[in-house]
C-alpha cells in the first residue's frame, strides 16, 4: 500500500517535472538562437574579413541599412582628392599600420597652424569625404583623411564603433602637434567618424591643440547603434537584440580587446568642454534622426550649435540643403578659426 501511494504521488508529479523540462529546453533554445545570432551580428557588422561582413556586401543594396554613403558623392571634389592626396602612415598603439592622406589648402591664402581632420563613416574610406576635404582646403585649412581601423590601406581586422579608433584618431593629432606645435585643429567626423571624433574629445586628457569639432550623423551609443541595425535588418523590434548585442559585445572584447561599453558617445559628450557642432539629417534611418539634438543637449560646453536638415538622409545635408549646411558650419568656424572672409560662402 505504502509502494503504490508513493508510486501515485509520484504520478501527480510527472506534468510539473514535464512542463520544467519543457521551459528548461525552450530556455536553452532561447539562449542557443541568442548566441547565434550575437555571433553573426558580430560576423556582420564587426569582422571585416568575415564573408558575411557589411564590408564585403557593401556594393548589395540590402546593406544600405548600414551605410548609403555610395547613394552621394561629388565627382569633381573626388578627381581633385585623387590628384592631390599625399600618403601619411604611422604605427598605431596596438601595433596596426594606420594609413592617411593629407591635402595641401586649395586657396591662395592658407592659414598658418590650422589643420582639419575629416573622418570617414562605418565601411567607408577616406575618398568618401572628399567633399568636405574640398571644403575646408579651400577655406585654407591642411587636411588630413585618415582611414580608419580596418578600412581601406589601414591595418585591421574588427571594427570598434570608436572605443579603440579614438585612441588612433589622437595618434593622428600628436602627429599633427609633434610637427607644428602651434597648431589649431578642426575635428570633423560623418557617422562612425563622428562618434571617433566625439569619444576622443570627451577623454579628460584631451590635447589643447582640438579648436572645434563637427559631428556629423553621429550615434549616441555603440551598443544601441548595433540593436537598431539588427532590428532593422531581422525586422524585429529593437528591445528584444539587447541580448545578442550582449553576445557580439563579448566576442569583440574576447577577439579585439575593445569594450563597446567605451563607445558611450552621449556620456563623452557631457565631459565635453570643445566648441562643438552637431548635424544630421532629418530622415536619417540609420542613425536616429533625434540623436544630433540629444546629443546637443548633453553638451555642457560655452559653444554648441545644432543643425538638422529636414528630408536629408544618412550623412547627406551636404547634398540636400549645401548651401544652409556649410554656412552655419563657416559661421561657426570663423568664431575658432582665422577663416578670411573671400572664403566664406
Amino acid at each position: 500500500m505504502r509502494h503504490q501511494a508513493q508510486a501515485h504521488g509520484h504520478d501527480r508529479r510527472h506534468p510539473a517535472g514535464k512542463a520544467a523540462t519543457a521551459l528548461a529546453l525552450g530556455a536553452l533554445g532561447v539562449a542557443s538562437y541568442t548566441a547565434a545570432a550575437g555571433v553573426a551580428l558580430f560576423s556582420i557588422a564587426l569582422d571585416s574579413r568575415s564573408p558575411l561582413s557589411t564590408f564585403a556586401h557593401k556594393s548589395d543594396p540590402r546593406f544600405t541599412r548600414f551605410d548609403d554613403s555610395w547613394r552621394h558623392s561629388d565627382g569633381a571634389a573626388t578627381s581633385w582628392f585623387l590628384q592631390t592626396r599625399q600618403a601619411m602612415r604611422l604605427r598605431s598603439y596596438d601595433g596596426l599600420m594606420l594609413h592617411a592622406w593629407r591635402l595641401d589648402p586649395d586657396t591662395a591664402h592658407p592659414l598658418p597652424h590650422c589643420y582639419a581632420i575629416v573622418m570617414h563613416g562605418y565601411t567607408g574610406s577616406p575618398e568618401e569625404t572628399a567633399p568636405w576635404a574640398l571644403h575646408y582646403a579651400r577655406l585654407g585649412f591642411t587636411v588630413v583623411c585618415p582611414a580608419q581601423r580596418a578600412h581601406e590601406l589601414s591595418e585591421g581586422r574588427y571594427v570598434t564603433m570608436g572605443a579603440l579608433e579614438r585612441r588612433d584618431l589622437m595618434q593622428w593629432v600628436n602627429r599633427i602637434v609633434a610637427h607644428d606645435p602651434q597648431a589649431r585643429i578642426l575635428l570633423h567626423g560623418n557617422s562612425l567618424g563622428a562618434a571617433t571624433v566625439l569619444l576622443a574629445v570627451g577623454d579628460r586628457h584631451i590635447a589643447p591643440h582640438i579648436a572645434a569639432v563637427v559631428a556629423d550623423s553621429a550615434y549616441v551609443d555603440a551598443t544601441r547603434q548595433l540593436c537598431r541595425s539588427l532590428a532593422s535588418a531581422l525586422r524585429i523590434p529593437q528591445w528584444s537584440t539587447g541580448p545578442m548585442a550582449w553576445c557580439a559585445d563579448l566576442l569583440l572584447r574576447l577577439r579585439a580587446g575593445a569594450d563597446l561599453h567605451d563607445a558611450d558617445v552621449l556620456a563623452a559628450v557631457r565631459r565635453m568642454t570643445v566648441p562643438a557642432f552637431f548635424t544630421q539629417g532629418g530622415a536619417d534611418v540609420i542613425v536616429d534622426p533625434r540623436s544630433a539634438r540629444r546629443l546637443r543637449q548633453a553638451y555642457r560646453g560655452t559653444d554648441g550649435e545644432c543643425l538638422v536638415v529636414d528630408g536629408a538622409v544618412h550623412t547627406a545635408q551636404v547634398e540636400t540643403d549645401p548651401h544652409a549646411y556649410w554656412q552655419a558650419i563657416d559661421r561657426f568656424l570663423a568664431r575658432h578659426f582665422p577663416i578670411a572672409q573671400q572664403a566664406k560662402r
